[in-house]
């Protein structure tokens, strides 16, 4: 299977939980994609999309965001099919800061994007500093997605403990498991 990661705002591939994760898709043979997008300070769809675009999506294609990062998956939905999608501390809005608006300058066909990945799953925390929960609410009604929503986590940029997100890769891991 292949899985692109992508991570967000002010970050980079080594960053938060991401590491981690592609080791052990890795280990389970999984082709990654977790490039570092550029000018990650100021995110741009016209920066972003680029790089992004270096990778070969196809229907068993799995990706995985975290806060801008799931504004870019968004995006890819717009474009290509794939097998399901994670948006980890996931918004739909520019949240009122500047430094992300260019993530925002192409608008979401939120009908194109749930038609183009057969699974979406929201995972954020009900203490994020960033996103509110009426906002991932809104997202997740929006996509007729999965929603879980972890105590405590805040912008859920270290995973779930010791900079390792288990839970994310056991979904992973689960939906490679089933037939469609």
């Amino acid at each position: 299977m292949k899985i692109a990661i992508f991570h967000g705002w002010g970050a980079n591939s080594k960053d938060n939980w991401f590491p981690w994760l592609k080791e052990e898709l890795e280990k389970e043979g999984h082709e990654i994609f977790c490039p570092d997008l550029p000018d990650t300070n100021k995110p741009d769809y016209n920066n972003w999309m680029p790089k992004a675009l270096e990778f070969d999506y196809d229907e068993d294609t799995v990706l995985v965001g975290h806060s801008c990062g799931t504004i870019l998956i968004m995006h890819l939905l717009s474009k290509f099919k794939v097998k399901s999608a994670y948006l980890v501390s996931a918004f739909d809005s520019h949240l009122n800061l500047d430094s992300i608006k260019g993530m925002f300058s192409v608008p979401f066909d939120f009908e194109l994007i749930k038609q183009n990945s057969k699974k979406i799953t929201i995972l954020n925390s009900d203490n994020d500093p960033y996103i509110s929960l009426d906002v991932a609410n809104r997202l997740q009604k929006n996509l007729d997605a999965g929603m879980i929503i972890y105590e405590g986590l805040n912008h859920i940029n270290n995973g779930t403990g010791d900079l390792k997100f288990p839970e994310l890769l056991q979904m992973i891991k689960n939906d490679n498991n089933k037939k469609d």
